[in-house]
């Protein structure tokens, strides 16, 4: 048998990090999500589990702003 490959192209990423972060002396789990189209945040619930969540306000506003700004690497 023989293969050539003649071309190889990435078509579609997703990548999925995962935080336990202190944000002013409050432990948060955070998974932020990111693929070619967007960028989920989930937050994780002791009761749910992994929930996606709003970055408008509180803890995972600091969150996504930190996360903007590359602090997070």
């Amino acid at each position: 048998m023989s293969i050539e490959v003649k071309s190889k192209d990435e078509v579609w990423w997703v990548t999925t990090n995962e935080y336990n972060l202190d944000i002013d002396g409050e432990n948060i789990s955070v998974r932020i999500s990111e693929n070619p189209k967007s960028t989920e945040f989930f937050e994780w619930n002791e009761t749910t589990g992994w929930e996606e969540t709003d970055t408008d306000s509180g803890l995972m506003m600091k969150v996504y702003e930190a996360w903007s700004n590359g602090e997070l690497e």
